[in-house]
């Protein structure tokens, strides 16, 4: 399909957002971060001009009761991202980290992620998702199946080979690696 009838589609972006910080956070072997950090802003701008967005929506997790440094400090510089994203145009959908009887944490967005989509499936032409994880392939096949154009944006190191297969072998759906994307999305 041409960029122009690509951008002439209805399209809804969904970032899971904790899937996107971890590989930003990933580092290799020598202690090297592996992937860079994305500038939202430049983010949006560049969605806004290969796509038609109907909306953003960033999906993350938050502490809303850090108990503890350095989880307290954390949780605010979380917030303050969250208000910059809201601020330049994103929907920012938020689900409360569980604290398990242990002490460790539990959170993921996915289901929210793939209600979401059920919810605007009827709105939009086009999914634009950021994440590699697998646990998307079988929304992915469902909505490709409804006729849906599907783009997924990964990391090379977080891209699943289940959704990297399901691309190559399907009209109208593709993947992105962000790897490749450095030039125009990084923050400086």
């Amino acid at each position: 399909m041409t960029s122009q009838k690509v951008k002439n589609l209805r399209t809804g972006i969904f970032i899971d957002g904790s899937n996107l910080l971890w590989a930003m956070m990933e580092k290799n072997e020598n202690g090297q971060k592996k992937n860079y950090n994305i500038c939202f802003k430049k983010l949006k701008e560049f969605l806004k001009d290969k796509y038609s967005p109907v909306f953003y929506n960033y999906y993350v997790c938050v502490d809303t009761k850090p108990l503890k440094e350095p989880y307290i400090d954390r949780a605010v510089r979380a917030r303050k991202f969250h208000n910059f994203l809201e601020g330049v145009g994103y929907n920012v959908k938020k689900k409360d980290l569980k604290v398990l009887k242990c002490g460790d944490t539990k959170c993921d967005t996915d289901v929210e992620i793939v209600m979401d989509l059920h919810k605007h499936s009827n709105d939009i032409d086009n999914i634009v998702i950021f994440s590699g994880d697998s646990d998307f392939k079988s929304a992915i096949e469902g909505f490709h199946q409804q006729g849906k154009h599907i783009r997924i944006y990964s990391f090379r190191s977080s891209l699943s080979w289940e959704l990297k297969d399901f691309s190559i072998k399907n009209t109208r759906c593709n993947f992105n690696l962000l790897d490749e994307l450095q030039d125009k999305l990084e923050r400086n």
